[in-house]
């Protein structure tokens, strides 16, 4: 069996969120099948509108991974594939989760949420030519031109069950390698797909983090290691462990880490674990500076006070601290937005980034942007980019502002964030020049066309 997967991105933009995060997803994938069906000859891309077709027919298997705003291409890749291979096309992710009736006709299956044992099963009914699609949880597809689900997938138990994922499948920029420690979230975000996607909540135990750190440092010695989850800090016990098992172990002498954490778990004992291990920055969604909207975005889990004191402990105890902020709700005002602006400018934040509100599938915000006609299961998913300032026909969902003027709101925090940068920037240089020099060296080779 040969195997491909695909991260779809999207390659004419020069910067997305997809160039900087490969997907852990699919690399999860291949470690499983790996482990649990002995299939090895498997390849991944990240890859959008320039993937070559005469590469497709090698394939049994081709698995796609797409967010909402490349779904376009995810189908545009389907259809590459189908023309030019016999392969059985899988299309997995949150969007098809949260809208699986999204499945065209050159997408033989879809797999809803966690898909490692899904996946497995696939691969393995199909090596053996008897593929019944009705007895595999966890799916959908059409059948004589109706859409079809199955029953749902049971969830991992314990998350140790998976193995590391497959790194050495991906080019990784090896100065930071992104690890998650947990899957799922208690929280209900408004504009989060998180708990719709993982069901429950469920952590890797403390051991399995710290092995999975050793591993990566043996193999590709990263200056920095990111925690991408949310819930890193949420389970003390567990975050006790970590730390204790990273200075016993010494790691904190050979990588320095980076996390995000929500506010409102934030305190003192916390940052002082995290100081321990060699964390130097944590990031965090503070969204609003207005509670009104910040109740609206995030529930009552949070208050902009908890924001304000969580950004205090931490540099308190000596950690850099970012965040982004959401603007663009549905009743927010410019005196909202305002407050938004002055809570940056009095934390004293180090770094950070301003986005306007998307609605994805599989949120509230999504269900109330149907509600209004602003969005439906088929419609051009381009047009939920993330990056507002780049489309003019972008999903907008402001009741208060037109799109020029929420437009130029968001100029303000991209000049703040800006100013805010090269402040930042500044003091370090003076605090921690070794640090600096290797981005000086960077920035100093871009300028200079790659010359020495």
């Amino acid at each position: 069996m040969r195997i491909l997967f695909i991260n779809v991105i999207d390659e004419l933009r020069k910067h997305s969120v997809e160039r900087s995060f490969s997907s852990l997803g699919t690399i999860y994938l291949a470690s499983y099948l790996r482990s649990y069906g002995d299939f090895n000859d498997i390849k991944i891309l990240n890859v959008g509108q320039n993937l070559k077709p005469n590469f497709l027919k090698d394939f049994d298997i081709v698995g796609i991974s797409s967010v909402t705003q490349n779904f376009n291409i995810a189908k545009e890749i389907a259809d590459k594939v189908k023309k030019h291979s016999n392969a059985l096309v899988l299309i997995g992710g949150h969007h098809i989760t949260g809208l699986p009736n999204n499945l065209t006709e050159n997408m033989d299956i879809a797999i809803l949420g966690e898909g490692e044992q899904t996946t497995l099963e696939i691969v393995q009914a199909y090596k053996k030519n008897s593929l019944d699609l009705s007895k595999i949880n966890g799916i959908a597809y059409k059948s004589n031109g109706n859409l079809k689900a199955t029953p749902k997938r049971e969830l991992i138990k314990p998350l140790d069950k998976i193995p590391f994922p497959a790194r050495d499948l991906l080019p990784l920029n090896r100065e930071t390698i992104n690890m998650f420690t947990s899957r799922g979230c208690p929280y209900k975000c408004v504009f989060c797909s998180s708990s719709f996607f993982w069901k429950s909540v469920r952590f890797f135990s403390a051991s399995y983090v710290v092995n999975e750190v050793l591993d990566v440092i043996a193999k590709y010695k990263p200056r920095h290691i990111n925690f991408s989850d949310d819930l890193f800090i949420s389970n003390k016990p567990r975050l006790r462990k970590i730390s204790s098992l990273i200075r016993e172990k010494k790691i904190h002498k050979e990588t320095e880490f980076h996390c995000t954490a929500r506010a409102n778990l934030v305190d003192d004992e916390t940052a002082s674990l995290l100081k321990a291990m060699n964390m130097r920055s944590v990031s965090m969604g503070l969204e609003s500076g207005s509670d009104r909207i910040l109740q609206f975005l995030k529930g009552k889990s949070v208050t902009v006070e908890q924001n304000m004191r969580a950004i205090r402990i931490l540099k308190k105890h000596g950690l850099n601290v970012s965040s982004t902020f959401i603007i663009g709700s549905p009743s927010e005002t410019i005196q909202d937005i305002e407050k938004t602006l002055k809570f940056i400018k009095d934390s004293k934040l180090d770094g950070g980034d301003t986005y306007v509100l998307v609605p994805y599938p599989s949120t509230k915000i999504w269900d109330y942007a149907k509600e209004i006609g602003k969005v439906r299961d088929r419609m051009d998913w381009s047009r939920f980019e993330i990056y507002f300032e780049d489309h003019s026909n972008r999903i907008f969902l402001s009741e208060t502002l037109t799109r020029e003027e929420l437009l130029k709101e968001l100029w303000k925090f991209k000049e703040l964030w800006r100013k805010r940068k090269r402040s930042v920037l500044f003091e370090q240089c003076f605090k921690h020049p070794s640090r600096i020099l290797p981005f000086v060296y960077r920035y100093l080779k871009r300028s200079l066309g790659g010359s020495k």
